[in-house]
């Protein structure tokens, strides 16, 4: 059964051009293997509950047929990125995440964006809706005789908090969303790790900005939404493999969230710190290494697309 069979024959085939115009600037293009965009294929907000926030886009690689389908799967098994948007839990959109993941898109992965629950007072429905998001991945891909052993769960702040417990909570936990296909490895991008210090910092430095204390909806609520959904007390000897990049000098999550939880991380793990660097701020060579370190981080855990025989 093809991947297109569950996407349905009105698949859609279009890139956010201009984006992916950002994400390949500077390219010498010398030879075919340089033009992939046309290999895509994109469905747009499909639904994994019924809430009109639980949404995902799922781009998968082939081929352009033309009519009547316009678009069908390839036979190539490959890794999938599971892509968490950011937003202090409150706000974000994964429309706006495209350039994050072409990285990934460039080099044969497909990747599945992902919206939720946000806003006020909304926790912890946004880390609900991640963890049944992706177990809405594992069964289309296991409907389409897909691997279950090939993904990876990534997002940037509070996409880097969900990412974080995604992983953790897969791997040990009593979810009503938890699978029994936990992701292979973990990529966070200055991801929140415990919540209620982060309420703490922000409290102290920038109270009118403290999501984290938005997100819950009253100082009350704060530790005890912090002692189950914090990724620093979720870890056990079950969690995935974790690749952190951080900047040092992040005001809106601080480095020391990425410290603390490296430091307890008895999984393999790797801290790449952004010398002198804020939230996502990061200078071309600074994406350039992080993203180096991180296809090398995962080589170690993910099978490459492979070309059936």
């Amino acid at each position: 059964m093809q991947m297109t069979q569950f996407l349905g024959n009105r698949f859609t085939t279009y890139l956010h051009i201009a984006l992916l115009a950002l994400g390949l600037c500077g390219v010498n293009y010398a030879s075919a293997s340089d033009f992939w965009a046309h290999g895509l294929g994109l469905r747009l907000d499909m639904p994994y509950g019924e809430d009109p926030a639980q949404r995902m886009d799922i781009y998968v690689h082939g081929e352009r047929t033309g009519e009547p389908n316009y678009f069908a799967a390839d036979g190539i098994t490959r890794p999938t990125l599971i892509w968490i948007h950011g937003g202090g839990w409150i706000a974000g959109d994964k429309a706006a995440e495209t350039a994050q993941f072409i990285p990934f898109l460039q080099r044969g992965w497909n990747v599945v964006n992902i919206n939720y629950r946000q806003g006020l007072a909304t926790a912890p429905a946004a880390v609900d809706d991640a963890m049944c998001a992706y177990r809405r991945v594992v069964e289309i891909w296991a409907a389409q005789n897909q691997p279950l052993n090939n993904f990876v769960v990534s997002g940037a702040s509070a996409g880097g908090h969900l990412a974080l417990t995604v992983g953790f909570l897969n791997a040990d936990s009593e979810h009503p969303c938890k699978t029994d296909h936990p992701p292979q490895a973990i990529v966070n991008w200055y991801g929140i790790t415990d919540i209620e210090e982060v309420d703490r910092y922000l409290n102290d430095l920038a109270p009118a900005g403290n999501y984290a204390r938005g997100w819950a909806g009253s100082a009350a609520a704060i530790k005890d939404l912090s002692a189950q959904y914090s990724p620093l007390f979720l870890m056990s000897e079950t969690t995935p493999p974790v690749i952190t990049i951080h900047g040092t000098l992040d005001s809106v999550v601080p480095y020391e969230q990425a410290t603390a939880l490296h430091e307890s991380l008895s999984s393999p793990n790797e801290l790449v710190s952004i010398e002198g660097a804020n939230h996502g701020g990061f200078s071309d060579q600074a994406f350039q290494r992080a993203y180096t370190d991180i296809f090398a981080f995962l080589a170690n855990y993910i099978m490459p697309p492979k070309i059936p025989e």
